[in-house]
């Protein structure tokens, strides 16, 4: 395991350890929806779409990967005065397709631009907790998480030219330490029983996305030999007849521009995980 999530596990061991004569403990369930803000990468793949609509004569709007869905819970430690210290884990999903018209005499064409994440963030947590009359109470809390990932792309193309279809897609999966705050308000419905509703932010980036490159496909004569190889993620700009454009390449050297184009700000993309989950669920007080 590395450094980080260690911490969080030993810290949280170290929580779990108090005696249950001095720290009452529950447990949450929650289920909701997420905010991804992904600038960085958004941004390069609405480039992408923008220069094939300037260059090409394609039509089609991008729909920017944001939201998607998630399932978590946590125990929380009661350490007394109204503080409690809460391990929590969090599955996280989201997708989005967007596709690219291009249509001429000869030939049709449709590329699909499929990104995926699926986010996994370990959190330990410091809460504080109110009680607001007799059903009713409000909970804030901070703290700090791990979070493992995999970011998973694809562009998807079908012509009827020669009856071409290719796949060309790219999964790296990479780890990130950061953290998150929040608050909760709790409703009491049965002793030890309650329903809450919350909302989160956090901050945490992916850097150096390195991971496998699988290029396959078919034509009328039949299938490609499908090709993986190690790749980076690129961003960059690209400027073209005076108008730049953000840009993502797969690749394992930097990109290079070709005549005509200009190529600026190489570097290795990175993936912006901070954003803000609204989410509802169940309390246990054990």
């Amino acid at each position: 395991m590395k450094k980080p999530g260690f911490l969080i596990l030993a810290a949280a061991l170290a929580a779990a350890s108090v005696s249950p004569a001095l720290a009452a403990v529950s447990l949450k369930l929650k289920g909701g929806g997420f905010y991804v803000a992904a600038s960085e990468f958004n941004a390069g793949l609405q480039g992408v779409r923008d220069l094939a609509v300037a260059a090409a004569f394609y039509t089609g709007d991008y729909r920017p990967l944001h939201f998607g869905t998630q399932i978590g819970a946590e125990i929380i430690v009661d350490l007394g005065g109204g503080f409690g210290l809460g391990l929590g884990v969090d599955l996280q999903r989201a997708s989005r397709e967007s596709a690219l018209e291009f249509a001429s005499p000869l030939f049709s064409e449709s590329d699909t631009i499929a990104p995926r994440i699926t986010a996994v963030p370990l959190a330990l947590n410091l809460h504080r907790e109110w009680r607001i009359g007799r059903s009713f109470s409000f909970d804030a809390y901070a703290g700090i998480a791990y979070t493992w990932a995999t970011i998973h792309q694809e562009y998807r193309t079908v012509s009827d030219f020669f009856d071409y279809r290719q796949t060309d897609s790219f999964t790296a999966r990479k780890s990130a330490f950061g953290g998150q705050a929040g608050v909760s308000l709790e409703f009491e419905i049965a002793r030890h029983v309650g329903l809450f509703v919350q909302a989160e932010g956090r901050l945490s980036t992916l850097t150096d996305l390195r991971g496998d490159r699988t290029i396959s496909g078919s034509y009328f004569l039949g299938p490609v030999p499908e090709e993986t190889s190690p790749a980076y993620l690129w961003a960059y700009t690209l400027t073209v007849s005076a108008k730049a454009f953000p840009q993502l390449a797969v690749s394992l050297a930097a990109p290079t521009a070709w005549t005509g184009e200009t190529i600026g700000d190489v570097r290795k993309a990175t993936f912006d995980l901070g954003g803000a989950a609204i989410s509802a669920g169940i309390r246990i007080r054990l």
